[in-house]
């Protein structure tokens, strides 16, 4: 065989190796690659989504991320109080915080980065139903700074 059509045959080939879909690719990495998770945690990003990978706020090169644990307990008559702590589980990251309603437990999980998987929503569902449960916080470095003065101010109006 001519060498020139031994070559076209292998650009041919290579062409249509690059530009066939990928076998045992997970929907998740799909969404990686389309631009909708983030590659660092899988968690979804806000729209609009531009294909490529990307990054979440948290997640970003540089960006420093604080693990605080949330743990929350019913109370009849108030709602629900959270208590923060951080990575150890001992120290507290912040005062204590009742709220009135679930909703807000969910919605500062989800601000926090506190669901950034799919299994991770009914835990705290479970949590919720048992009267009591308990989350990761993924707060950047101003959203931990405010939790910690929100603990400072709380001490020093004790005393």
């Amino acid at each position: 065989m001519n060498h020139r059509v031994i070559e076209q045959v292998m650009r041919r080939m290579e062409a249509q190796a690059f530009s066939a879909p990928r076998k045992g690719i997970s929907p998740a990495r799909q969404q990686v690659r389309s631009g909708e998770r983030c590659i660092g945690c899988m968690g979804l990003l806000p729209p609009p989504h531009t294909p490529g990978v990307q990054y979440c706020t948290l997640c970003r090169p540089g960006a420093r991320r604080h693990t605080v644990y949330v743990s929350f307990k019913r109370c009849h008559p108030d709602g629900w109080r959270c208590e923060f702590f951080e990575w150890n589980l001992i120290t507290p990251a912040g005062k204590s915080v009742t709220f009135r309603d679930e909703t807000l437990l969910f919605k500062m999980a989800r601000c926090g980065g506190g669901v950034p998987y799919a299994h991770s929503l009914p835990h705290i569902v479970a949590g919720i139903r048992a009267g009591r449960g308990i989350f990761y916080l993924r707060l950047n470095d101003a959203q931990h700074k405010r939790l910690h003065r929100t603990l400072q101010e709380h001490k020093t109006s004790l005393g």
